[in-house]
């Protein structure tokens, strides 16, 4: 039989309350952030805001075999104002360095209506006026990404 999963345990430490001022890429800031704190493992539990552009990925088609790449993958870009709703992710580390995977939920106002999207952040998502980010550090854990050869990618625990 084949494990379905597999998990390590650690404990909370540090928080950080971070506050981005207008004009950060919020993706990049926070990678600078995380770097300057030294955190290898960690657990993005908030964020509200709003931004002046965004650029998201989803995955638009499955593919038929493993590695997911570009053809199977949408990026949107959006023009302001977007409400950042929720954002959401960890911290990790990989080939060593600490890596930021984040998820953002982001509404706009159509001129009808509001509009709710979401998906994986990418660079060129930029503050207007603020975001407000609390990150909390997981303690005595290696949440390390190495290559795992299913998906021909880098996972967390592979």
């Amino acid at each position: 039989m084949v494990d379905e999963f597999v998990y390590k345990s650690g404990v909370p430490g540090k928080v950080l309350v971070i506050r981005l001022k207008t004009g950060s890429d919020l993706l990049l800031s926070l990678k600078k952030i995380v770097e300057e704190n030294g955190i290898g493992a960690g657990v993005i539990v908030s964020g509200v805001g709003l931004l002046e552009k965004a650029r998201i990925r989803n995955v638009k088609i499955l593919p038929e075999k493993f590695p997911i790449s570009d053809e199977h993958r949408a990026i949107v870009s959006f023009i302001g104002p977007l409400e950042i709703l929720s954002l959401s992710g960890n911290i990790s580390l990989v080939e060593k360095k600490p890596s930021v995977h984040l998820h953002a939920t982001l509404s706009y106002y159509d001129g009808k209506t509001i509009q709710v999207v979401g998906g994986h952040v990418i660079e060129g998502c930029i503050v207007f006026s603020f975001a407000e980010v609390i990150i909390i550090e997981i303690e005595n854990i290696l949440m390390e990404k190495s290559f795992d050869e299913e998906t021909k990618t880098f996972q967390l625990f592979a």
